[in-house]
């Protein structure tokens, strides 16, 4: 991604008995397997289904990183011609002009297409990239209502923040090394390569999101890189017998095409799983001799390729990233046309942004100082977006309100997030009554229907309460396991246990709503671990509840769609993003989704059957008050009944329990 090939120019000799030496000399093999890097990561983010691994590519770019620029770096402390002004004014003309050409067309686009939320995001990542943080950023954003990971516009520029946190690091270990032990050098940079790596396989099972974008899981692959570099002779030593290498390249280049081929999203990486690809990428650069690097690698097409990677791939997410927010229905732009397209501004930007800044010759403090101040205008404008949410006054006030209700209803004090194992807010959430209460129970699903139910309350005469946590089913002592978040489990639990003792206690909830996520094919687990079938998690929950005296209603999910219905109402009222879903055959001011559109799941026979026939048990059917010959609506107009493609907003909450009476809940066991 952001690797200097290493330059012609000749250097200073090394001193006597240094540690090791490194030529320097330029190799077309390496843009052409940094060509193999990109292409299998931006075949990957087309959508390919044949290429489920691509996202290794960005492995071999650490790799070929730590190589080329690790190996540079000790080779200039080593003959004391390391600087570390001279080193960042090198970084930043490699690395920031492309960067700053794509940011600030991106948010003259944002401007114009993106709703207030979309650059709200924008320029929080933006802000982030700038300053060599991004891999922290979407480390530490990760809450339950961001936005997926496909719908990050700046996702990729996670690798970015890894490699230059690493060469923060790297030059001050070398230099001090180096005065201090110089011979000890390379068993300490293979100690640390280790390290990290052994790192990397403890975390990707305790916290894989923090194996997957930390600098200390991440480091190993880049110093893998540099021991190599620093293992090589020179010109003049031992080499790689020619049948040998050709062997090697042949093999290593099998088991990168293995590992795209056959590695998928899921997998605990990185952990075991990089070390076939680092380890391939190792062998293919040090066999330059071979026959595969020569005839392929050195192969005129994949050098072209190699040498524009760096902005194909920084070009090539944003240009996907807004095709899928476009034609959230899937009838954007196919996975070729895509990939095609996205080699034009890549090419454009290495010839006219990247090629004409790097020859450019000024010293090494002004090109510092200026391309400092250049920073802090493309941060001015992104942290505006992000503090003024978005913007929203370009827009007219129906759109200001739309986004309004979106924030409120993504802050609900009620929903307890990740890691809590009690209610929240109790004053707040669950307030004294004389009185029979209501006490919605659920997850981020509950808390999202909660308005409605405690709308019905207050038309009904009971009290409300609720209780909901993220990704915690209402069940009693059964939970769905999370991957990514090892300690969900114990502290669902433990919520749960805390939820129905507070049920227990308090005799005047006559009604306990259930609302959840309920996916038929939910893994549940009891606290042993064994796994549970939905059925029988609820039949258990249900019974306990009604032994205990309580009337249950129980609430079938609503529709989910597979776009955003925020994004699609919102995007109706502004005309530019307007014009473009025309061109991709979206018809503006239509409020149903119907066909392909929804998540078809057959949850709700099942809890129909825990309901029908049971006494103190009521099915309130969503879908029933949603959905109709036309479709599920998700709106209508200037009315939002989603803020994203699964929860529901107050409005909605009211549509989806319009004309439940609880009353005849808490008097009777009917069936709705």
């Amino acid at each position: 991604m952001i690797q200097e090939a290493a330059p012609n120019a000749a250097r200073a000799p090394e001193p006597v008995g240094s540690p090791t030496t490194w030529t320097g000399a330029y190799r077309p093999d390496i843009d052409g397997l940094r060509a193999i890097a990109v292409l299998a990561v931006v075949v990957f983010h087309a959508g390919f289904h044949g290429l489920l691994g691509g996202f290794i590519g960005v492995d071999v770019f650490f790799v070929i990183s730590g190589y080329l620029i690790g190996g540079q770096v000790f080779r200039e402390a080593v003959a004391g011609e390391f600087r570390f002004s001279q080193f960042y004014a090198r970084r930043v003309r490699r690395i920031l002009p492309a960067l700053y050409a794509l940011l600030a067309v991106l948010f003259g686009l944002g401007a114009l297409l993106l709703t207030p939320l979309e650059l709200r995001e924008l320029g929080k990542e933006a802000f982030a990239a700038v300053f060599g943080a991004s891999n922290l950023l979407f480390y530490t954003a990760g809450g339950y209502f961001d936005p997926a990971s496909d719908h990050l516009p700046l996702l990729m520029s996670w690798s970015l923040g890894v490699e230059e946190q690493f060469y923060i690091v790297f030059p001050i270990l070398v230099l001090l090394c180096l005065r201090i032990r110089p011979r000890l050098f390379m068993p300490i940079l293979v100690l640390g390569t280790l390290v990290s790596f052994a790192g990397s396989i403890a975390l990707t099972h305790l916290d894989p999101k923090a194996a997957f974008y930390l600098l200390p899981t991440r480091a190993w692959e880049l110093g893998l890189g540099a021991v190599l570099a620093l293992s090589e002779r020179r010109a003049s030593a031992w080499t790689i017998p020619r049948p040998v290498a050709d062997v090697s390249a042949v093999a290593a280049v099998a088991a990168l095409a293995a590992a795209m081929a056959l590695y998928r999203p899921a997998y605990a990486f990185p952990g075991w799983y990089a070390l076939i690809p680092t380890l391939a990428t190792a062998i293919l650069i040090a066999t330059p001799g071979s026959l595969f690097n020569r005839r392929v690698l050195s192969w005129s097409p994949f050098v072209f390729i190699g040498k524009i990677s760096y902005s194909w791939y920084l070009w090539h997410w944003p240009l996907f990233f807004l095709n899928r927010i476009l034609a959230p229905n899937g009838q954007g732009l196919p996975p070729l046309a895509l990939l095609v397209l996205s080699l034009v501004p890549a090419t454009a930007s290495w010839r006219w942004v990247e090629q004409p800044f790097r020859r450019r010759v000024l010293g090494e403090k002004t090109v510092l100082m200026r391309y400092g101040a250049v920073a802090m205008l493309i941060a001015l404008p992104a942290l505006l977006f992000f503090l003024a949410d978005g913007w929203p006054g370009r827009f007219s006030p129906a759109v200001r309100q739309m986004s309004r209700t979106v924030s409120d209803a993504r802050a609900d004090p009620c929903l307890a997030p990740y890691g809590a194992v009690s209610p929240q807010d109790p004053a707040t959430c669950l307030p004294a009554s004389a009185g029979p209460r209501v006490l919605v129970l659920g997850d981020s699903h509950g808390s999202a229907i909660a308005p409605g139910f405690k709308a019905l309350a207050a038309r009904d005469g009971f009290g409300f309460g609720q209780i909901t946590k993220s990704s915690c089913p209402s069940l009693w002592g059964f939970v769905r396991e999370e991957p990514g978040r090892p300690g969900h489990r114990a502290q669902c639990l433990a919520f749960q246990r805390e939820t129905f003792t507070y049920v227990e206690r308090h005799p005047e909830i006559q009604v306990v709503v259930l609302a959840s996520y309920w996916p038929s094919d939910m893994t549940l687990v009891d606290s042993q671990g064994a796994t549970v079938p939905l059925a029988d998690a609820l039949n258990d929950t249900v019974a306990r509840l009604t032994a205990a005296g309580r009337r249950v209603v129980l609430v079938d999910d609503v529709p989910s769609f597979r776009f955003d219905p925020y994004s699609r109402m919102v995007g109706d009222m502004m005309p530019a993003r307007a014009a473009a879903q025309r061109w991709f055959a979206r018809t503006p001011g239509v409020f149903t989704a119907h066909g392909d559109e929804i998540f078809d799941d057959p949850a709700t026979p099942v809890l129909r059957s825990v309901a029908n026939g049971r006494p103190g048990v009521t099915f309130l059917d969503t879908k029933a008050r949603l959905c109709g010959q036309e479709g599920c609506r998700y709106g209508a107009p200037d009315r939002l009944y989603y803020f994203d493609f699964q929860h529901l907003t107050a409005m909605g909450a009211g549509a989806a329990t319009e004309g439940f009476a609880l009353r005849a809940s808490a008097a009777s066991a009917s069936s709705r």
